[in-house]
């Protein structure tokens, strides 16, 4: 799974002398939380809407509240965008950028090739991939079972099982369990009828925890 693949192409950016209140408007306007900065084709900073609004004068200041606004009309993007921007290329894993998300806490990377701005990847994106890795972006099946760890062969007899009842899987997961010593594998099906696959997997002594509908 790559960034070019998931990264939303479709970027809205500033320039560094844009006035915050405009870049702010906007972003209100089309939804979206994160706005690399670029000067010509060169990124430099990177700006969100909670910087933004932390940009405002505190609200302990002594300033009237016509100098407040008078201070935030004359802001620009430049005084308040980050410029140690966290980038990935278009051909890195996309897991490898999530874990990179999630360290860093940061909500937005944007994608850079060859020195130019190619797309972004943000939190919603990420969870857009992970309804699809688990099968949750559209109709089916979930079976829910537990095996013992360390009986990697197990799972090739739950693909048989599967695909000789003329099943499709969606998605294949195997996560470690919560339970000691035991594998979680979670299944999505593309089928309207699961009661022949499960029958099988219990006779061949899986552990099925749970089958739902996903509508």
């Amino acid at each position: 799974m790559y960034a070019h693949d998931y990264m939303t192409k479709a970027v809205v950016t500033a320039a560094p002398d844009d006035l915050v209140v405009d870049v702010q408007k906007i972003m209100n306007q089309q939804g979206v939380r994160h706005v690399p900065v670029l000067e010509g084709s060169s990124l430099v900073g990177i700006v969100s809407l909670n910087s933004l609004r932390d940009a405002a004068p505190s609200k302990a200041t002594d300033l009237a509240m016509h100098e407040i606004h008078f201070l935030l009309s004359k802001m620009k993007i430049k005084d308040v965008m980050k410029t140690d921007v966290v980038t990935c290329g278009p051909d890195d894993h996309v897991e490898d950028i999530a874990k990179e998300m999630q360290t860093r806490r940061i909500g937005a990377v944007p994608v850079v090739g060859k020195g130019k701005l190619l797309g972004m990847l943000t939190n919603d994106d990420m969870f857009r991939i992970l309804m699809k890795i688990l099968g949750m972006d559209s109709p089916g099946w979930r079976i829910t079972l537990e095996m013992g760890r360390g009986k990697g062969e197990q799972l090739v007899d739950i693909v048989k099982s599967v695909k000789n009842r003329g099943k499709f899987i969606k998605s294949f997961l195997s996560i470690e369990s919560p339970h000691p010593g035991r594998q979680t594998v979670i299944l999505h099906l593309d089928s309207s009828d699961m009661s022949e696959v499960v029958e099988e997997l219990k006779g061949l002594g899986f552990d099925i925890q749970a089958v739902d509908e996903i509508k």
